[in-house]
This record gives C-alpha cells, sequence and structure tokens, in this order.
C-alpha cells in the first residue's frame, strides 16, 4: 500500500501525535502526514464538482507536497476549524474577510465529505471535526440506544425534577434561600466522579474498554444513529450504579489502547482499494 494516512489536527494534539508515532512504528503503508488548520489555510487548491456531484481535489501544501484524491489513503479527523486570516473582523474590509473565511471552511468541508469513506470522524459544514451532532444529542442517543445516561436537562423549580439520580447534579441558576422546593430555576448536570472514571472506545468493528461485553451492541445501535464507527464513551462509576456521563466524537486518546486501536483503524481503511478513486 502506498497511500498516505492523514492526520488533520490542532497545533498541541496529544493524541494525534501518539497515533502519528504508533503509525511510523508499525510501518506497511505508504506515510503519516499530519496537518493543521494552519497548514490548510496556507495551501494552494484546486477542487472541482462536475455534474454527477463527484468533487475532484489537488492541495500544494506550503511544503510543496502535492496530495490528490488517490494519494490519500485514510484520513483521522480532528480538526477544531481554520484559523481567521483576514486581518480585523471590524475593519471596513472585514465582510469580504469574513465571506472568504466561510468559504475557506466550506472548501475543507467539501474536500472531506468527498472523501468521506476514508475519512475516520463526523464532519461539519465547517469542516469540523464534531459534525452536526451535539454534546447532549450524543448523549440523548446513547440514552435511547438502552445505555445508562446521566440525566442532563432543567426544571422552572427544583421541585419539579426530584432527588439528583447517581451521576448527576442539580444545579440553581440563582443563589435562593427556600431550599430544594423554591421556585428557582435548576439545571441537571452530570456529576464529577467521586472515584473512577472508566471508558470505552468504538473504533470501527472493535470496542475497548473494560465494558465492551456488557455494552458493545448498545453501542453498535449507537453508532448507526450518530452516523460514525468512532467514538469514546467515558463513565462515572459509583456504589449505586454506573452512568455515561460524556460521548466524546474526538475521543481524547489518552489511552495507549486507543491509540493502538485507532492507528490499526486507519491503517485497515487504507487497505481497502474500494474506498479510493480507481
Amino acid at each position: 500500500m502506498s497511500a498516505t494516512i492523514l492526520l488533520l489536527a490542532a497545533p498541541g494534539d496529544g493524541g494525534a501525535a501518539a497515533v502519528a508515532r504508533a503509525l511510523s512504528d508499525r510501518g506497511g503503508h505508504g506515510g503519516v502526514l499530519t496537518l493543521t488548520p494552519a497548514d490548510l489555510a496556507r495551501a494552494r487548491w484546486s477542487h472541482r464538482v462536475n455534474g454527477g456531484g463527484e468533487a475532484s481535489t489537488r492541495i500544494t501544501l506550503p511544503t510543496g507536497q502535492v496530495l490528490n484524491d488517490r494519494s490519500i489513503g485514510a484520513v483521522l479527523h480532528r480538526l477544531p476549524g481554520l484559523p481567521f486570516t483576514g486581518g480585523a473582523a471590524n475593519g471596513p474590509r472585514a465582510k469580504d474577510a469574513l465571506y472568504t473565511h466561510s468559504e475557506r471552511q466550506a472548501l475543507v468541508a467539501s474536500w472531506l465529505l468527498s472523501l468521506a469513506p476514508r475519512v475516520i470522524g463526523l464532519i461539519s459544514a465547517c469542516g469540523t471535526a464534531h459534525g452536526t451532532v451535539s454534546r447532549t444529542t450524543a448523549l440523548v442517543h446513547a440514552e435511547q440506544c438502552g445505555l445508562p445516561v446521566a440525566r442532563r436537562g432543567g426544571a422552572t423549580r427544583a421541585g419539579l425534577v426530584g432527588r439528583p439520580a447517581p451521576g448527576e447534579q442539580h444545579v440553581p441558576r440563582l443563589a435562593w434561600p427556600g431550599g430544594p422546593g423554591s421556585p428557582v430555576p435548576v439545571d441537571v448536570l452530570p456529576q464529577a466522579p467521586a472515584a473512577y472514571r472508566d471508558t470505552l472506545l468504538v473504533a470501527g468493528d472493535r470496542l475497548i474498554g473494560s465494558r465492551a461485553d456488557e455494552y458493545g451492541e448498545r453501542c453498535q445501535r449507537l453508532a448507526d444513529a450518530l452516523g460514525t464507527r468512532y467514538f469514546e464513551l467515558r463513565f462515572t462509576s459509583r456504589a449505586t450504579g454506573t452512568v455515561v456521563t460524556d460521548v466524546h466524537l474526538c475521543p481524547r486518546l489518552d489511552d495507549p489502547l486507543h491509540v493502538e486501536a485507532t492507528a490499526s483503524f486507519l491503517v485497515a481503511t487504507a487497505e481497502q482499494p474500494e474506498r479510493r478513486l480507481a
């Protein structure tokens, strides 16, 4: 295999750096290239979409290296967004600068969507790695798929939500001496873990974590609901039960097993020729 594996990440992204090291140690692929938002913003782009909606892209990086659709085997998408390079956002040319910035974001999104079968991670209209699924929406999907989820929401008064369930806290929006039944609005939020935090990574068909057997089938249903087979669950474990407090659509990659699973997922994706253009 000679296709390049791209890692798109912000400077200082330790997870992406760990995956790059794992891929370099593994070998057997066409090379690893890490690109930051600034690299993409400074690159020269040729992006065409034909009448059938098929896109073709050629990118000349600041280093002179050229990327095209055939040279990319897999992409780990962790972009937080592109930097604004148009100067002051309130000057006489601010409107033109903001328009250029939005067009550049749309360009990156269109490029990633054209590579979609090879991209690990969700893609938003702005090209960022969180797609259109918010943190709250991800937790709602997790609950609908049968996972134990810490409640998140609110009420116009504390007395309407009852006592806190395991893994949650009720935070009044105003300081008020009226007690639990007072008319002060309250937010229902996940509580910081009292003891330890467990994790479960979904990376393609693999599940990494001590709860893989317990929650494996439900996680596969969640993958279908989220539209991605790459995410991380974080659990809060207590004597009264275990609940999901976070669904990370851009996994933190602070566990060596998660790093290795991500590297394997990228290599497996790049090795599937049907995912690359003929």
